[in-house]
């Protein structure tokens, strides 16, 4: 049996989803509730990991008894494992809660880890095979076990009763399997232990290679984290400025009119994964891809207004064209944005 890559897609973007709306919504309470009081922290906290935990054991489930059943493999039916306890989520507040941004990927992580825990268990229980399969931009560690292969499900791979390893912004995941003839389309570990090898197996070699490839992308999402942070502290919803030598982008025209539910390109963006709280990430998108050696469509009015679009590829769970529109006005020596909405290239 070959579980599709539509399917896998589906099933790790259903659980991406949860982890990340967790995330969100603690995110959401920090800014309006600050982090001033443990206990309600601690409590909000335990509420969302039962609750979007339970959910992701769900999911998990799921997946567990559509891969059995297809497989013709007698075992019973898979049960949930437990989400975060109350102790787990206090310690995880503890250990993040002088940084926020930690604070939301802890919770998103507890959330995760419920649905690997359930994949796991459930496969210890019935003597199935697992592999860790790797998707999207997969750190050095998770390529390392995927080069395993396809192994029997045991307790090492449990560390305190849970699923190791589990990482917040990740979309890596156990699947399992009963037969040698199942597989997960587009799982290649023998390509990922030539990666492996191709660093003489040092980890952390790989690890500084990667982050010298994607240092641009990083230091472009920091200076949009920080500018953002910067414009929030001083109070002003006016303009975010990702760059000086780049352009500007008024606040409102992302909170108000591209990321706000019920307006008129919402759903466009809401359909490729972005929430109202995205505003930070979108950014950092745009910016990433911003530039005008790709503009079309220029147009210049009789008082020397230039507008034009740059194509982007945006989206947080999958990847879309969107055209996005600018304007420089006569003098001045950046563009602001207009518009965005999604249309593929003509």
């Amino acid at each position: 049996m070959r579980i599709t890559e539509k399917t896998w897609v589906e099933y790790i973007g259903r659980l991406s989803r949860l982890n990340a709306k967790a995330g969100q919504e603690m995110a959401a309470y920090l800014a309006k509730h600050g982090t001033g009081d443990t206990a309600a922290l601690i409590d909000y906290a335990y509420a969302l990991a039962q609750k979007y935990g339970e959910g992701s054991a769900e999911l998990a489930c799921q997946m567990y008894d559509a891969i059995a059943e297809a497989s013709g493999a007698d075992v019973p039916a898979a049960e949930p494992a437990d989400p975060a306890s109350y102790d787990e989520t206090a310690n995880m507040v503890y250990a993040t809660q002088n940084s926020p941004p930690l604070l939301q990927s802890g919770v998103s992580r507890l959330v995760k880890q419920a649905g690997a825990d359930t994949t796991l268990k459930n496969a210890i229980r019935d003597g199935a095979e697992w592999a860790w399969v790797p998707h999207g931009d997969t750190c050095p560690f998770c390529i390392t076990l995927a080069s395993n292969g396809w192994q029997p499900a045991s307790d090492t791979a449990l560390k305190g009763g849970h699923a190791q390893p589990i990482h917040a912004n990740c979309d890596c995941e156990y699947a399992v399997r009963y037969d040698s003839r199942t597989t997960v389309a587009g799982y290649d570990p023998d390509k990922y232990l030539e990666q492996y090898y191709a660093y003489g197996g040092d980890i952390n070699a790989m690890r500084r290679a990667q982050y010298a490839s994607n240092k641009g992308k990083i230091n472009a999402q920091k200076r949009a984290a920080y500018a953002a942070r910067k414009l929030r502290a001083s109070g002003n919803s006016g303009i975010i400025k990702l760059d000086n030598d780049r352009y500007k982008i008024d606040e409102p025209k992302l909170s108000r009119y591209l990321l706000k539910p019920g307006a008129k390109h919402y759903e466009e963006f809401s359909n490729v994964g972005y929430t109202e709280l995205d505003i930070d990430q979108l950014n950092a998108d745009i910016y990433r891809q911003f530039d005008e050696s790709q503009k079309t469509d220029v147009r210049v009015s009789a008082d020397g207004t230039e507008t034009f679009s740059i194509f982007m590829e945006l989206g947080t769970d999958k990847k879309r064209t969107f055209r996005t529109v600018w304007q420089r006005e006569p003098g001045a020596g950046k563009p602001r944005l207009i518009t965005a909405h999604r249309e593929d290239k003509k």
